[in-house]
């Protein structure tokens, strides 16, 4: 859990990745799906940055309200959604792993 917390906390303010991004990168690799379950675990680091890889809000699936607050997050910190809700692409970072 401490590489999966580094690399959350690395995707930069007003940016974000995805959870295949996440699993790809880490030393083990994992699918973006076992990624997002570990994250369902951690609440210690920025996890509104993390999300689908079309843009869409993936924890609306467990709890709407984790996507209102998750959009909410990201707006804050700049980041636009288009008419589909959907994080636009240029808002995404796959830095170094």
């Amino acid at each position: 859990m401490t590489e999966l917390r580094a690399l959350v906390s690395s995707v930069p303010v007003g940016r974000v990745s995805s959870y295949g991004w996440l699993g790809r990168s880490l030393t083990n690799p994992v699918s973006g799906f076992l990624a997002g379950k570990w994250m369902a675990q951690v609440d210690d680091v920025p996890w509104w940055r993390i999300v689908g890889a079309t843009g869409e809000l993936l924890v609306a699936k467990r709890d709407p309200d984790l996507a209102v607050q998750q959009r909410r997050a990201l707006e804050k910190e700049g980041v636009d959604f288009d008419e589909a809700g959907l994080v636009q692409r240029e808002f995404f970072w796959f830095g170094e792993a």
